[in-house]
């Protein structure tokens, strides 16, 4: 009976691909849902996004990678440095890296972007490419001027009902905040929230993240310090 609950345990979580931090939160990301990735800039948002995709590709899951706040060329070109293989993913059709800006341009309305139309052509994307990683980098600038609390209200729940995809939505937070601009509805909405810091780190710079929540597995309230390392990518130091 054990055995068999802690194979399904393991079966409903999604290895992150951060070296450090699946054994700390019960294997993985919640299999199908969504996860809030949230910090300022340099924290390693981006790169933690794309680190996921990676470790679905080398695992034969194919990723979609949506790109709000940076250019696709951009993003590519700091992912090289780090040694993976992108442009083999990307010719190989298991990694697929799209451009917010024309993508929904046609379904923005006289009041904003439509987060349903918008999960809505995902969900095609998502589909056509059979994708069961999904990345958002700066999922809240999708609704520049609007309600960005009932927007991405909107969007992750039409994502996690029609996509079975698990999905990591980054969002940026200003300098030393440790909630959203929108507010905190958000946070109580996905199944997992990561807090991205860099700062002063017991008397270092450094950055260091917070699991502050990460349903059907383990949190720990201790910030954890991590390093980004070439090749590697976002790697989270041994406690103790």
């Amino acid at each position: 009976m054990s055995g068999a609950a802690d194979r399904t345990a393991v079966a409903a979580r999604v290895p992150s691909g951060v070296d450090g931090l699946d054994q700390i939160i019960g294997g993985g990301l919640p299999l199908n849902r969504a996860i809030l990735l949230c910090g300022d800039i340099g924290t390693g948002k981006t790169t933690f996004g794309l680190q996921f995709l990676m470790a679905g590709v080398a695992a034969g899951d194919a990723g979609v990678f949506v790109c709000v706040d940076e250019k696709p060329r951009h993003l590519l070109d700091d992912a090289r440095r780090f040694g993976w293989a992108i442009d083999d993913a990307i010719a190989a059709h298991s990694l697929m890296v799209l451009d917010a800006s024309p993508l929904f341009t046609s379904v923005r309305g006289r009041n904003g972007p439509d987060a349903r139309q918008i999960a809505g052509d995902l969900t095609h994307q998502v589909r056509r490419s059979r994708a069961t990683r999904l990345a958002i980098d700066g999922a809240t600038s999708l609704a520049p001027g609007a309600d960005v609390d009932d927007f991405v209200r909107s969007l992750v729940t039409s994502l996690e009902d029609n996509l079975g995809c698990t999905t990591v939505l980054t969002a940026r937070t200003a300098a030393g905040a440790q909630t959203l601009p929108a507010g905190t509805s958000i946070e109580r909405l996905v199944s997992g929230v990561i807090e991205l810091r860099a700062g002063s780190i017991k008397g270092a710079v450094g950055r260091s993240l917070l699991v502050r929540k990460m349903r059907g597995g383990p949190t720990t309230l201790e910030p954890l310090t991590f390093d980004i390392v070439d090749a590697r990518g976002l790697v989270v130091r041994a406690r103790g």
